[in-house]
């Protein structure tokens, strides 16, 4: 893998590490200042939000950080006359997406978020789409430059604005009846997304170009461009909203009652959720680095870089991903515990950890596909996966009750991360071989797995701090891990070379 990418990677993660670590800390303090039902009504009105924002920003993260890296790559381009193209067409759909909310915010309380009160909330949350379009389409254009650390600085400061003021209202406002949870939510987006676009605006270069430089596409073309693109951002966005509305109403099918139904919701999205993609914010920064980096070097003929590049990616997810596995599924419960006080959230974490390399490897083949440019082939299987998904939902959560969400995740994820890599291995010719890329990390994390709990007996690790002690079992699991495939692989490389003799 190139060094720049490396260092962008371990930058990003470093930032969202720790943005992570204070997301999980809020959403502890949140759900014991206002209860787990209060968690599902404010992850309602999120997931209400983030459909909102994806509608009205058409992915043009992606388009910008993508197409803005394929002009750089072209001889006679003209990068920030594309950039100007995506700031147009991200202010137009904006505003309209904004004034389309603002006037069917009674409509969509109603009937969408299924409570009259936070229909001022809506309003107020319409009126940051702009900000947040323009926001997403200028830190586009920072990553196909491959500036990393201005937008990551603006998503640090736009968190950190956002956390104050839902902390203050948790533990303050909202439990003496100043402002309810819906004007909370809306008040620190607002703030947040403007603070946010205010820095990125500060940041930007003043490149000046002629008037009358020619990009290699029209505005119009560019629009054309974009529709595969926008597709793929709007079939999951509207698919996933469905689920997570889904959910709830499913689990009062299996007879829990209202409460009950949203408790487990709120349980669900703020806590097992974030813990089991907490580990894959390092492979979400390396994803959005890949798209630009691919897409250049695809459109510059390096056909060869892309492909060590993707192979290397492909096979360090793995690695990394069946590292997780282990260690959530060893300390799955205790994890939940520390994060929530409900049983159910450490079991659903233990039960799903194992198709935590099907999710993971999503994040990054992802990142490859759209660099590859072939949005249309992501829609179709975002597609294929929510019908998987919701279809599975639908028949297992009645029966099965809270564990039937976990059902449905397997079932999606492993079935479409498996049409991923074919498309992947026939566009590069990569074979994806279970001795390759599988059977060396599989035995190393199980003679991982045997030593870090023979030694965890041995030493006593029980006896210590829960959090002590699962610190010290990844110390112990990690550097057993380490030396075991490097080892295997050198073992490996011995063979080959004597085969060939």
């Amino acid at each position: 893998m190139e060094k720049n990418v490396t260092k962008d990677t371990i930058f990003l993660t470093l930032m969202q590490l720790t943005t992570q670590i204070l997301s999980l800390i809020l959403n502890i303090f949140i759900t014991r200042m206002l209860g787990s039902e209060n968690l599902g009504l404010m992850s309602l009105i999120y997931a209400f939000f983030t459909f909102a924002i994806i509608i009205s920003n058409g992915n043009i993260f992606v388009s910008t950080s993508r197409f803005v890296a394929e002009e750089k790559g072209k001889k006679e381009g003209c990068p920030q006359k594309i950039f100007r193209y995506s700031l147009t067409f991200s202010l137009i759909l904006s505003i309209t997406s904004a004034v389309i909310v603002f006037i069917m915010a009674r409509p969509i309380s109603t009937n969408i978020i299924k409570n009259p009160e936070c229909i001022t909330a809506v309003r107020m949350l319409a009126l940051s789409l702009p900000a947040a379009a323009l926001g997403s389409c200028i830190k586009g254009y920072f990553h196909a430059n491959r500036k990393v650390i201005i937008p990551a600085v603006s998503e640090a400061a736009a968190f950190l604005i956002k956390s104050f003021i839902m902390a203050v209202s948790a533990g303050i406002l909202i439990p003496q009846n100043m402002i309810s949870v819906y004007t909370a939510i809306a008040i620190s987006t607002i703030c947040s997304e403007v603070s946010c676009l205010i820095i990125l605006l500060a940041s930007l270069p003043e490149k000046k170009f002629s008037e009358h430089s020619k990009a290699s596409v029209s505005f119009g073309k560019y629009i054309c461009k974009l529709i595969p693109i926008i597709l793929n951002s709007y079939i999951p966005c509207i698919l996933s909203t469905a689920n997570d509305a889904l959910v709830p109403v499913t689990l009062r099918q299996s007879g829990c009652n209202t409460s009950e139904a949203l408790s487990y919701y709120g349980i669900f999205e703020a806590v097992v959720l974030p813990v089991i993609f907490f580990p894959s914010m390092l492979l979400s920064c390396l994803s959005m680095i890949l798209v630009p980096e691919i897409s250049k070097h695809r459109l510059s003929g390096e056909k060869f870089k892309n492909l060590d590049l993707i192979s290397d990616v492909i096979s360090k997810t793995i690695i990394y991903s069946i590292f997780i596995v282990s260690i959530l599924a060893t300390y799955g419960n205790e994890i939940g515990s520390l994060v929530s006080n409900e049983s159910s959230a450490g079991k659903m974490i233990a039960l799903l950890s194992p198709v935590i390399p099907f999710i993971y490897l999503e994040i990054v083949l992802e990142g490859i596909i759209k660099g590859l440019g072939k949005h249309s082939f992501s829609s179709l299987n975002y597609l294929a996966e929510y019908i998987v998904r919701i279809s599975v939902l639908l028949i297992c959560v009645p029966l099965m009750g809270f564990y039937g969400i976990a059902v449905s995740y397997y079932m999606s994820n492993i079935a479409c991360n498996i049409a991923r890599i074919i498309v992947i291995s026939k566009t590069y010719d990569i074979r994806f071989t279970f001795s390759g890329y599988l059977l060396t990390p599989l035995i190393s994390i199980i003679v991982s797995w045997q030593i870090s709990s023979m030694l965890r007996a041995v030493l006593h690790l029980d006896s210590l701090h829960i959090i002590l002690q699962i610190a010290s079992y990844i110390i112990i699991s990690l550097s057993v891990y380490m030396f075991t495939l490097k080892s295997l692989k050198n073992t490996f490389k011995i063979s080959k070379d004597i085969s060939g003799l």
